[in-house]
């Protein structure tokens, strides 16, 4: 093998490594443009973007302190709450986690769960722009916004709330 066939070999090893890799992300691509085109159209707050975000880096948290406890080997994180973070929205960042951290890969029970935690948190955020399921998060919001309205005194922050939480 000569030196330019070395490297359209490497070449096609990292260009399959990337696509491998990539894969995983696929559904956090997914979830962003969805989340954008989402408070795009009115259909979702700025607030719901934000919410993942934060679940997501605490669960990268999460994944980090269990992978450094299982070396350890000290007190390990449920199970059970890295399954929560991932229902509630967390699953980017477990996503994220999993791959950089090569935490959680193996066990296949574990991942069987995870990813039915994915489905039904992309299937409840789906439903959010049916009519009926829409409407009922409005009121919600609207209610949220009515008690934020009566119980904060300050203007500024008053602006700040409802801007997160208000439908386009």
């Amino acid at each position: 093998m000569n030196f330019i066939e070395l490297l359209s070999a490497l070449n096609r090893f990292c260009l399959l490594k990337e696509i491998r890799l990539n894969h995983h992300y696929i559904w956090i691509y997914l979830l962003i443009f969805g989340l954008a085109g989402s408070y795009g159209l009115g259909m979702t707050p700025l607030m719901l973007g934000l919410l993942y975000a934060l679940l997501s880096l605490s669960a990268y948290v999460f994944y980090k302190k269990d992978k450094v406890a299982a070396i350890k080997g000290n007190w390990r994180v449920p199970e059970q709450t890295l399954h929560l973070l991932a229902l509630f929205g967390g699953w980017p960042g477990a996503i994220i986690a999993q791959q950089r951290l090569r935490h959680k890969t193996q066990k296949v029970p574990f991942r069987v769960i995870f990813w039915l935690t994915l489905v039904v948190n992309v299937g409840l955020l789906v439903s959010l722009h049916t009519q009926q399921i829409h409407g009922i998060f409005t009121q919600g919001l609207v209610m949220f916004n009515h008690n934020v309205d009566t119980m904060v005194n300050d203007g500024q922050s008053k602006r700040v709330v409802l801007f997160f939480t208000m439908l386009r």
